[in-house]
C-alpha cells in the first residue's frame, strides 16, 4: 500500500489515514529515511501496549526494535525492510517478538511508503498488529484437527458421518474395511440403509435414534460387500436442531463378528455342558434319592461316625431300633448307644485306632449289647469299617434279640425233647424192661424145674405137655413185651435223630408222623408224596420235619383241628412242605415281608426261624374253605450247590 501524494485536501486526507492506520494497527512507528537509508524512527504511543518498551527506551537504543524479534524470525523482518529501502513492494510479513516482560507475542507488520514527486521512497509507516490470540486459536485449531485426524484415521473403530437419509457424508479407513468397500470414495456417497440386512432394521434404528437421541452399544447384523453378514456394535449420536429435526448422523462401529462367534460358541458350549451338568445332577440326585431310599429301607441300623466319634449320619431303622430321632442322634457320641464299661472304653479304642493304625473291631463282626434312649439293653451284632480311610466309620448293627429267644427257645425244646425221652425211657422202657425180666426169670425157673435123666452119659431133661404149654406162653409173651418195647425205643428215637440219612428219609420220616398223629375218630391225618423227593442233606431234612411237626402240633393244640394232611412234593428247583387243617385258623403270616409278631407264640416264629436256618420262606395263611396252611419252601438241593 502506497500513500500517492493527495489529491484532496492535506488536512482532510491525513485525517482519514490516521483513522485507516489507527483501525488496522495496534501501534506504529514512522520510519523517514534520506539517501536510502533510515535516518529517523518515531514509536507511537501504543507501543508499550505491544511489546512493553516505551517509546523514549526506542530512542536510547534505535536497534530495540530488532532486537526484541525473535532470532529464528529476524531474517523476515530483514527482508522486508531490505525491500521497503530499495524501493521494491513489500509484503506485510508475520514474526514473534519477546515483550519486555518475557511473553511471545506474534507481530504481522505492514509497510505503508511515502514517496517524493519523483517517485523515491522518502519514508514509510510501519503498522503492527498484535495477532496473537488469531495465531493460538489458529494453533489450537491446527492441532484439534490433527487430533481429529489421528483419531478419525487411526482408530480401529469404524467412524462415518452421515445425513439423516443414510448417505455417507464421512468416513474412515476401518469403516471401509469393516463393510468392505474398495476405497473412502467409493463408501462416501453409499447408503448406511443398505449395510442392514433386515429391511426394517434402518426404520427401526432411525426410530430409536429420535427417541433417545442416542444409542449406546447399539447391536446389529450388517452385510459385508462379500454378502457374508458381520454383527456389529455401533455407538451413535444424533445432531439435532432446535425443532427436535434430525440434522447430522455420527457413528462408531465395531466388527464384533469373531466375539458373537466365539460368544456363540461358547453359550452353546455351556448350553451343551449346563445340559452334560443337568443330567449329570439328576442321575446323581435320583441315585441320592435311590441310595436314601436304600438306606432308609435297610432292616438293619446303619450309622456313621468321624473320627472324633461324633454321629453324622443315622437311617430310620436306628431311630427305631434306639429310640432316638435323627435330630438328637446327629452330633452326639456314638457312646450314648452303649452301655458301661462299653461307653468308657469306646473313645479309647478309637483313640488307639488313629494313633497306631491296629484294627481291633474294624471288618470283626461281634456280638455286643446296645442300649436304648430309655435304658435297657439288647444284644446286637455290630460290623464296622472305615470309608475309604477318609476318617469316618460305618457301623451296621442288626438287633438279635428275637434270634437270641429262638436260640435259647430251640436250646430249652431240646433240653425238654431230652427230659421227656428220659422221663419215657425211665417210666415207660424201664419198666418195660423190668417186666421182661421178670418174664425172662421165670422162664429160666421153669426151664431149670424141668427133670433130668442120665441116659448113656447123656443128662436128658422132659417136659410134660403142661410144662411146654406154660413154657411156650411165657415166651410168647416175652416176644410180645419185646416187640412194644422195640417199638417204643424207635419212636424215642425220633426225638433225637426224627429223619435218616437216606434218599427216603424224609418221606418215611412224615409219613411216620402222619401215622403216629391219626387216632381215628378223635384225629384223621394223611400223607401225600406221589413221587419220591431227595432233602439237601439231613440238616435240611430235619428241619423241615421239626417244621411239620410243629405245625401238626398248632393244628393239635391251637386250632382244635380234627383234619390234617401233610403233603411233600418237588416243584421244579424247590421242596414245597404243606400242613393243612380244618380248625379256626389264624391271620396270614409271610416270612419273606415281616418276621412272625411276638405275639404269634414262639411255635411260629420257631417255625419262620428253622425256615431261614435252610434258606427257605414259610408262609402261613387262613385257607378259604377253613382253617390253617402252613407252607415251607426251599431250594432244590442242586441250586444249593
Amino acid at each position: 500500500m502506497e500513500k500517492q501524494p493527495p489529491k484532496q485536501e492535506p488536512a482532510e486526507a491525513e485525517c482519514r489515514y490516521r483513522c485507516l492506520r489507527a483501525a488496522v494497527a495496534d501501534y506504529q512507528y514512522h520510519v523517514r529515511i534520506e539517501g536510502g537509508r533510515v535516518v529517523e524512527k518515531i514509536h507511537g504511543p501504543n507501543c508499550e501496549a505491544i511489546t512493553g518498551y516505551k517509546p523514549e527506551e526506542y530512542i536510547a537504543n534505535p536497534l530495540l526494535w530488532f532486537e526484541i524479534v525473535l532470532e529464528d524470525d529476524r531474517s523476515v523482518v530483514e527482508r522486508q525492510t531490505a525491500q521497503v529501502l530499495s524501493d521494491q513492494q513489500a509484503s506485510a510479513v508475520e514474526y514473534r517478538i519477546r515483550r519486555k516482560d518475557g511473553q511471545l507475542r506474534w507481530i504481522l507488520k505492514t509497510v505503508v511508503p511515502y514517496r517524493d514527486a519523483q517517485g523515491q521512497v522518502i519514508a514509510y509507516d510501519s503498522l503492527l498488529r498484535d495477532i496473537t490470540s488469531g495465531k493460538q486459536a489458529a494453533e489450537s485449531l491446527r492441532e484439534s484437527e490433527e487430533r481429529f485426524r489421528l483419531l478419525f484415521e487411526d482408530d480401529f473403530t469404524g467412524d462415518y458421518l452421515a445425513a439423516p437419509d443414510g448417505t455417507i457424508l464421512l468416513c474412515n479407513q476401518a469403516f471401509v474395511e469393516i463393510f468392505g468397500f474398495n476405497s473412502r470414495e467409493e463408501a462416501v456417497g453409499s447408503s448406511l440403509a443398505n449395510l442392514y440386512v433386515a429391511p426394517l432394521s434402518w426404520p427401526r434404528f432411525i426410530q430409536l435414534l429420535l427417541d433417545n437421541k442416542a444409542l449406546e452399544r447399539y447391536e446389529r447384523t450388517s452385510r459385508h460387500s462379500d454378502g457374508t453378514i458381520r454383527h456389529v456394535i455401533e455407538t451413535v449420536l444424533g445432531t439435532f436442531n432446535a425443532q427436535g429435526e434430525l440434522l447430522r448422523i455420527k457413528g462408531y462401529v465395531f466388527d464384533d463378528t469373531v466375539s458373537k462367534l466365539a460368544t456363540t460358541r461358547m453359550q452353546r458350549r455351556n448350553a451343551e455342558l449346563e445340559e452334560v451338568v443337568s443330567h449329570r445332577t439328576q442321575a446323581l440326585r435320583e441315585k441320592h434319592e435311590h441310595l436314601e431310599a436304600i438306606w432308609n429301607s435297610a432292616f438293619d441300623a446303619i450309622i456313621t461316625i468321624d473320627s472324633q466319634g461324633r454321629i453324622e449320619t443315622a437311617n430310620r431303622a436306628a431311630e427305631k431300633m434306639f429310640g432316638y430321632s435323627n435330630v438328637e442322634m446327629i452330633g452326639q457320641n456314638v457312646k450314648i448307644l452303649m452301655p458301661s464299661p462299653f461307653r468308657e472304653e469306646h473313645d479309647g479304642y478309637l483313640r488307639h485306632y488313629l494313633e497306631t493304625g491296629e484294627a481291633r473291631i474294624l471288618n470283626i463282626p461281634r456280638e455286643l449289647v446296645a442300649r436304648r434312649k430309655d435304658g435297657s439293653t439288647f444284644p446286637i451284632d455290630l460290623s464296622v469299617t472305615q470309608v475309604d480311610h477318609s476318617g469316618y466309620f460305618t457301623g451296621i448293627i442288626r438287633d438279635i434279640s428275637e434270634r437270641k429267644e429262638l436260640q435259647a427257645h430251640v436250646l430249652e425244646s431240646a433240653a425238654e425233647e431230652q427230659r421227656r425221652i428220659g422221663r419215657e425211657l425211665h417210666d415207660g422202657t424201664g419198666q418195660e424192661l423190668t417186666a421182661l425180666s421178670l418174664i425172662a426169670g421165670s422162664l429160666l425157673k421153669l426151664i431149670a424145674a424141668v427133670p433130668a435123666k442120665e441116659t448113656e452119659g447123656h443128662v436128658v431133661r422132659q417136659l410134660d405137655e403142661a410144662g411146654f404149654v406154660r413154657i411156650c406162653d411165657i415166651a410168647n409173651k416175652l416176644n410180645r413185651k419185646l416187640s412194644e418195647t422195640n417199638r417204643d425205643i424207635h419212636q424215642l428215637s425220633h426225638g433225637i435223630m426224627p429223619v435218616q440219612i437216606d434218599a427216603e428219609a424224609l418221606r418215611s420220616a412224615l409219613d411216620e408222623l402222619a401215622a403216629s398223629t391219626n387216632t381215628p375218630p378223635t384225629v384223621s391225618c394223611r400223607f401225600e408224596c406221589p413221587l419220591p423227593v431227595m432233602a439237601a442233606n439231613n440238616t435240611t431234612a430235619t428241619h423241615l420235619y421239626r417244621i411239620a411237626q410243629e405245625a401238626v402240633n398248632n393244628a393239635l393244640r391251637h386250632s382244635q383241628a380234627d383234619e390234617i394232611c401233610i403233603s411233600l412234593r418237588q416243584n421244579d428247583d424247590q421242596i414245597v412242605l404243606e400242613v393243612s387243617d380244618n380248625g379256626v385258623g389264624i391271620d396270614a403270616v409271610d416270612s419273606r415281608v415281616a418276621t412272625v409278631r411276638k405275639d404269634r407264640g414262639m411255635g411260629l416264629r420257631t417255625m419262620q426261624y428253622r425256615a431261614g436256618m435252610i434258606g427257605g420262606t414259610l408262609h402261613i395263611e387262613r385257607r378259604e374253605s377253613g382253617g390253617t396252611l402252613v407252607r415251607c419252601v426251599s431250594l432244590f438241593p442242586r441250586v444249593i450247590q
